[in-house]
């Protein structure tokens, strides 16, 4: 009912009541008055309280307007919020899509107790890498690249395109490392393990590889290699050690399959335990013979943390089966790496263990300290042979971009520490040897 309506009624009301005389001379009786002017007196009560109500209605719906303004501007505020969020992740987006330039300048100091020489001078301090890393993507496509230059000779790292299919698995192509171990390393120290010099550490060939995370219990890699980072097998001028051809020793790595599984046990919040085993097979071909001979290696590993404490531990099995042309012995392949090729027995078991403990300091510019002790037996399984050992006990320490090693290395008939390659039975099989070596890197 609108107000001009109550408001006629009252004013009616109100002129009746105004009237009772005349109204009772018509009517003739008292009683009829009175009671008329009761029931105007109720019309008017209820007239009022209609009022009340109409007024509380009418403060109802303003309030629901003001409400519904605000939600409307809440509404407002919202869209401007997700637009914001939009072109943040938009630019985020727009940031991650593209190839990111980073590298490495190290310095080298080394004392050998087996080099005369070097002893006269106190060791020698010259640069030892340069390199180059490329890193990014472009759309869906992944890209991972590493050029090295040392002080005699350039060598491609890695170079390759990958794809992630899902969460779960990704493609790589290219150069791209060995799924063989631990990974990416069963070592902590600038060194490495006897495992590298023998081509089960930090390896790249090229090829193609699976990475398969279905949970966060298990990582499984699958992978197939054509051949070495290089076709050119004479070239011992790289990073990776391969089979490398030279004098009558003339085989070369080709058609290289890899499985590596590992499971992930989580122990507590400060510690958990990688347990894997890894295979790899494939042929090597004779250029002097033209015939494919074999080649396997099987190895189970360990890597488990404690809080700042990590213990690893490598088992592996390899041989090599060559088909040599007549007069050419079977025992010993030849590998390279480092413009220096050498031989290494053909049949081999190799154990390595790392135990190594980190430190988070603030001791200036230096932040971090890893110490360790690493060692590799290798026990040849072939006629005219003998044991290969290696030890290395040093410290790692971060300060920054810089990252330096010290290490103590000892080694008897270990490539790269005085042998005169791995296994062999030479001159240098009884005799340890040693040096140290204290490798500055700034990495950027």
């Amino acid at each position: 009912m609108s107000r001009l309506v109550i408001l006629g009624l009252t004013l009616g009301l109100s002129w009746g009541v105004a009237m009772p005389g005349a109204y009772a001379d018509s009517a003739g009786s008292e009683e009829e008055v009175r009671q008329l002017q009761q029931d105007i007196e109720s019309i008017q009560r209820e007239l009022v309280r209609m009022q009340q109500r109409l007024a509380d209605m009418e403060a109802e719906r303003e309030r629901l307007d003001r409400e519904r303004q605000q939600a409307e501007a809440r509404l407002d505020e919202v869209a401007a919020m997700e637009e914001r969020v939009a072109a943040v992740e938009t630019a985020a987006e727009e940031d991650a899509d593209g190839i990111d330039f980073g590298g490495a300048v190290r310095l080298n100091y080394g004392w050998r107790d087996y080099d005369g020489q070097n002893k006269d001078r106190y060791g020698d301090f010259e640069l030892e890498l340069f390199r180059i890393n490329v890193s990014g993507s472009v759309g869906d496509v992944l890209l991972d690249a590493e050029w090295r230059r040392y002080n005699d000779f350039q060598a491609i790292h890695h170079a390759w395109v990958g794809y992630d299919f899902s969460d779960e698995l990704q493609m790589q192509l290219g150069i791209t490392q060995v799924p063989f171990g631990i990974l990416p390393y069963g070592s902590h120290s600038f060194w490495f393990t006897g495992n590298y010099y023998l081509g089960y550490e930090d390896d790249y060939d090229t090829g193609v590889k699976f990475v398969h995370t279905p949970s966060d219990d298990w990582t499984f890699h699958y992978a197939f290699f054509k051949n070495p980072e290089y076709a050119n097998d004479g070239r011992a001028d790289r990073y990776s050690f391969d089979l490398v051809t030279g004098g009558d020793q003339q085989n070369t790595e080709t058609n290289q399959i890899n499985f590596r599984a590992e499971r992930h046990l989580h122990l507590s919040d400060t510690s958990r335990m990688d347990v894997g085993l890894s295979v790899q097979a494939g042929q090597m071909y004779n250029r002097a013979t033209e015939k494919n001979g074999d080649r396997w290696a099987i190895g189970g590993h360990l890597d488990s943390y404690f809080g700042p404490w990590n213990l690893r531990l490598q088992a592996l099995r390899y041989q090599y089966n060559p088909e040599n042309p007549d007069g050419v012995s079977d025992d010993f392949v030849q590998k390279g790496a480092f413009a220096f090729p050498f031989l290494m027995a053909a049949e081999a078991d190799v154990y390595t263990y790392s135990l190594s403990r980190s430190f988070n300091v603030d001791w200036g510019p230096i932040s971090w300290v890893n110490c360790y002790n690493e060692g590799t037996y290798i026990d040849p399984r072939v006629s005219n042979s003998s044991e290969s050992v290696q030890s290395v006990t040093g410290c790692s320490v971060a300060a920054g971009g810089v990252f330096a090693y010290f290490d103590w290395i000892a080694g008897k008939n270990m490539w790269f520490a005085g042998g005169d390659g791995l296994g062999l039975d030479g001159a240098s099989a009884g005799r340890w040897r040693s040096r140290l070596n204290i490798n500055i890197g700034y990495y950027f």
